[in-house]
């Protein structure tokens, strides 16, 4: 297994890693095809740039995961750096593997290798298996994230 930054031109692969990811979420969907496409050339970007990052999981030449974030300066309130995380996925033929994990650690050290600290992850509240895997990883649950939806 390798783990690495993905390269220009496999944005269209992650993207459909992406995809999978969304249908398997409970209250998840396909995405459209619009959105794909965009999200395709979104991902392409994190090549090269400076602040955001997705790293891939490469098991025999073939993308099996991905893991995307980002560094952010804030609004200026606090000083430094802090990182976010935004998604980890890895297909179901892989999973248990150790794949996730490498991800994960991968992610971690990009963030903190731009002087990342803290780093954020944001996980949905009954998402108990994904709790216990950052919270295994040195997370610590630290904030509650309240909506407010429509009324209609």
């Amino acid at each position: 297994m390798e783990i690495r930054r993905i390269a220009r031109g496999e944005g269209d692969v992650v993207g459909k890693l992406w995809d999978r990811m969304c249908r398997e979420l409970v209250d998840g969907g396909p995405l459209t095809e619009r959105g794909l496409a965009e999200l395709s050339r979104m991902l392409d970007m994190s090549a090269w740039h400076r602040d955001a990052f997705c790293l891939v999981a490469v098991v025999d030449s073939t993308i099996v995961g991905f893991v995307n974030g980002r560094v952010d300066t804030g609004d200026g309130l606090l000083p430094g750096m802090s990182g976010e995380i935004d998604s980890l996925y890895v297909v179901a033929g892989h999973r248990g593997s150790g794949i996730s994990r490498a991800l994960a650690e991968a992610a971690v050290a990009w963030l903190r290798d731009r002087g990342a600290a803290p780093i954020r992850y944001l996980s949905c509240a009954q998402a108990h298996d994904d709790h216990r895997f950052w919270v295994g990883l040195g997370f610590e649950p630290d904030m509650i994230c309240l909506s407010l939806y429509s009324s209609e």
